[in-house]
Parts: structure tokens; C-alpha cells; sequence
């Protein structure tokens, strides 16, 4: 019987998240090809702005990873971007570290 490995991908974000640059957030998730079990996480210790379109970023690959079985741990949030997380909910539905 063949072991399946899991693999853990590191997501950084050191840029604000607002509509400037939330093709690069995007690019970002889109390079991550995961796997059936795999966890990301996103290290959001350079991360100081996050805009709507950027929590439909993290709300997107939540649901693809649970679709696979995968995990994602958010770390590192800044108190302006924590603040945003728990007043819209997103602090109860994530893993945040």
C-alpha cells in the first residue's frame, strides 16, 4: 500500500491587501497546487490593510482546501487586520494562530 505524503505550502504576505495588489495575493494562492490533505499556511506578518476582495481571497482557498481535505492556518495577523477578520465573522470560520 502506497503512504500518501502530505505536503504544507507557506503563503506570504507582506504587502497590504487592497485593490493595488490583489492580483498579486491571487497570483499567489494560484501558484499553490494543492492535494487532497495538503495545509497552507499564510503568514500574514507584512500584512497591515485587507480589503473585501482580499477576505473573498481567503474565503475562496478556505472552501477549495476543505473540498480536499486540506487545512489552512492564517498566522501572523497584524490588530488592524485581526479587528476586520473578527467583525466579519472570518475569525470564527478560520484557524488562526
Amino acid at each position: 500500500m502506497e503512504e500518501k505524503t502530505f505536503k504544507t505550502h507557506v503563503i506570504c504576505v507582506d504587502y497590504p491587501l487592497n485593490t493595488l495588489n490583489i492580483k498579486d495575493m491571487e497570483e499567489d494562492v494560484a501558484a499553490v497546487e494543492v492535494n487532497l490533505g495538503d495545509i497552507v499556511i499564510v503568514d500574514c506578518s507584512g500584512m497591515d490593510y485587507i480589503c473585501s476582495s482580499g477576505l473573498r481571497i481567503f474565503l475562496g482557498l478556505y472552501k477549495d482546501l476543505a473540498q480536499k481535505g486540506g487545512k489552512l492556518i492564517i498566522r501572523n495577523l497584524q490588530p488592524l487586520v485581526k479587528g476586520v477578520f473578527d467583525m466579519s465573522g472570518f475569525s470564527q470560520i478560520f484557524n488562526i494562530e
